[in-house]
């Protein structure tokens, strides 16, 4: 089971509840909405930590879930990025995706691709080779778009494995 948590404002737990079913045929429950901390914010940057925001995500949970996932509206980085799309930490089971740069006509498909992605990695996978596979490293808008919301054929056996 998944916990899903979002931005106030925000409305999308009935898409990502529907692709993680699709895609991954996990169960998803609204845990409700929260707001990143403020001692996550970076004023030099104007960006939050996202491992910061994850933590307190892990820490604010502790219901015993299989998986967290957040996704919010604020640009996230990790040390030495200029910015990310997501961040998952494996034995915290929590991930996190941000929207702020996934923006324009194509906003849910990114969002479905780098909610997979990120779950990707929580399920014990890395980043993959095939420009095409969802476990592909995004470092642009670009490299979001090409990808497909699908696992390849590799990443698959792995995850089946």
């Amino acid at each position: 089971m998944i916990r899903f948590y979002q931005q106030p404002k925000l409305d999308f737990f009935d898409t990502v509840k529907s692709v993680l079913k699709q895609y991954l045929n996990m169960e998803t429950e609204f845990g409700g909405f929260f707001t990143p901390v403020k001692t996550a914010y970076n004023p030099v940057r104007q960006q939050y930590d996202s491992y910061l925001v994850l933590k307190s995500i892990t820490e604010a949970d502790k219901k015993g879930y299989d998986y967290r996932l957040a996704v919010v509206d604020v640009d996230l980085y990790a040390t030495g990025m200029n910015f990310i799309f997501g961040l998952a930490h494996p034995l915290w089971r929590s991930a996190i995706v941000s929207i702020k740069r996934l923006y324009g006509e194509k906003l849910i498909e990114r969002l479905h691709k780098e909610v997979i992605h990120e779950m990707g990695h929580l399920l014990g996978l890395a980043h993959c080779a095939d420009a095409e596979c969802v476990m592909h490293f995004s470092n642009t808008i670009d490299d979001t778009d090409v990808k497909h919301c699908q696992f390849c054929d590799d990443c698959r056996s792995r995850l089946e494995g």
